[in-house]
């Protein structure tokens, strides 16, 4: 006698375990390898706060070289034509 609900849910049985087994094996390569990542990752972060560290540095310096000069005077504006600006002398 055949019955073709027995198959079929044979057959779900059966895919569902094959999804398990791929999952698991999924599971299982990432979980190996996320270490190596992680310690991958840990020397690029530090490179990237270096080179961040310096950059402010050279930015300050830049700052404070910049407050002992004397800025510029704000242009005026052309009376005759609008738009168009002028330094000072």
């Amino acid at each position: 006698m055949y019955i073709p609900i027995a198959d079929s849910a044979l057959s779900v049985i059966i895919a569902f375990v094959i999804f398990i087994l791929f999952s698991l094996g999924a599971i299982l390569v990432l979980w190996v390898a996320m270490p190596f990542s992680v310690f991958g990752v840990k020397g690029l972060l530090r490179k990237i706060v270096e080179e961040q560290e310096r950059t402010n540095r050279l930015l300050a310096e830049f700052i404070e070289a910049g407050r002992g000069k004397e800025s510029r005077p704000p242009a005026e504006k052309d009376e005759e034509e609008p738009g168009v600006t002028k330094a000072r002398e």
